[in-house]
């Protein structure tokens, strides 16, 4: 069955937003396969999905998002050591202090990997953010505007993955 390119954009944009692609090709009524074909079509013409799901990770929100499982994860690691600590009494203070410096260094390099992992899904997070700021601006400011904006914006969208992600810089 033939679908139309808006279907296609509304797949990725489930996916590019978090859901996974059988869950995204399921909310379009796309078959599975179809949209693993789209992925992989789409990432052979420089448009990768997945660069585009990493990049929105790294928009501000994204980022906030996987800060927060990083450091909830890191959380439950650090209270799950403190208190085996805690439960071993015979354990020196030095031996708890190297633990503690362990924990702590731990947590700034995953804080800091974070940060430098993707350099190129970083570019397209910074474009993002300001189509974001752009869309709000415009809304607020020039309303009759706003259709033709967003008109441009999704006509753009494919270029602007290639020029931001690093596969056509």
């Amino acid at each position: 069955m033939a679908y139309d390119r808006s279907t296609r954009n509304k797949l990725r944009a489930k996916y590019v937003q978090g859901l996974p692609l059988a869950t995204a090709a399921e909310a379009c009524k796309v078959p599975y396969n179809t949209a693993r074909n789209w992925k992989r079509q789409d990432a052979e013409e420089g448009n990768d999905w997945d660069i585009q799901r990493n990049a929105r990770r790294m928009t501000k929100s994204g980022v906030e998002e996987m800060a927060n499982e990083v450091l909830g994860e890191l959380a439950e690691q650090f209270l799950a050591t403190l208190e085996a600590v805690k439960k071993d009494p015979k354990m020196a203070a030095a031996q708890r202090a190297d633990i503690m410096v362990r924990l702590m260094d731990g947590y700034n390099k995953a804080i800091g990997a974070a940060s430098r992992a993707m350099p190129n899904a970083n570019r397209l997070a910074v474009a993002m953010d300001v189509l974001k700021f752009l869309n709000i601006f415009i809304a607020g400011r020039f309303p009759k505007m706003r259709e033709q904006f967003l008109e441009v914006t999704e006509a753009a969208g494919d270029d602007l993955v290639r020029e931001f992600s690093g596969s056509g810089a």
